[in-house]
C-alpha cells in the first residue's frame, strides 16, 4: 500500500487560515486545541502551514499512536495518558496538549474523509493551492528539488526542524 502525506507549497500560501479553520472544524476539538497552524514570519510575508507529519517513525514514548498501512499516523485517546511525552519527543511538537481533558490530540490525516473517497478538510479548504496529498513517494517525484531545500526554507524562516529521524510524510515547496 503507498504511504500518504502532505505537500504545502509556500508560493501559493497567502496566509488565509482557511486550512486550520476546516481542520478544527471536521476535527471537532476542544476549545484552544488546534491541529493545523498557519506560522507567520514577521514582515516578510511568508507563511507555513503546519499539522503532524505522519513521520515513518512517529515518537509516542507510552504507544498511544500506531501507523495504519497507508502511513497515516492515528491515536488511540483511551491510550493517551496526558503525559506529554509525545510532545517533547516529536521534534515538529504536533500533537497539542488539552489541559481540560489531560489528552494530547493530533491530526490523523482526516481518516474519516479518506475512507469516504474525500480530501483532508485543510486541503480541501485551501484556496489557493498550498496544500496538497496523496502518496508521498509521488509528491517527491513531483517536487524533487524541494525534499531538501523545503525543510532548510522552513529552517530558516520558522526554525522548523530539519528533516530528520522521524522520516516526516511532508514536502514542503520554499518560496524562494
Amino acid at each position: 500500500m503507498k504511504k500518504l502525506g502532505f505537500v504545502f507549497d509556500a508560493r501559493r500560501c497567502n496566509g488565509c487560515r482557511a486550512c486550520v479553520i476546516a481542520c478544527k472544524e471536521q476535527q471537532k476539538t476542544p476549545d484552544g486545541v488546534w491541529l493545523r497552524q498557519v506560522k507567520e514570519t514577521p514582515n516578510q510575508m511568508m507563511w507555513l502551514s503546519v499539522a503532524c507529519n505522519h513521520c515513518e517513525k512517529p515518537a509516542c514514548p507510552v504507544k498511544a499512536y500506531t501507523q495504519e498501512p497507508d502511513g497515516l499516523v492515528v491515536q488511540d485517546h483511551a491510550k493517551c495518558i496526558g503525559c506529554q511525552a509525545c510532545i517533547a519527543a516529536c521534534p515538529f511538537k504536533a500533537p497539542v496538549f488539552d489541559p481540560a481533558s489531560k489528552k494530547v490530540f493530533k491530526c490523523d490525516g482526516c481518516i474519516k474523509l479518506l475512507a469516504a473517497g474525500k480530501q483532508p478538510a485543510c486541503v480541501q479548504a485551501c484556496t489557493q493551492g498550498a496544500l496538497q496529498f496523496g502518496p508521498i513517494t509521488e509528491l517527491k517525484k513531483k517536487y524533487p528539488e524541494a525534499v531538501v531545500a523545503g525543510f532548510e526554507w522552513a529552517n530558516k524562516y520558522f526554525g522548523y526542524p530539519a528533516n530528520s529521524q522521524t522520516e516526516p510524510h511532508l514536502v514542503i515547496v520554499p518560496l524562494n
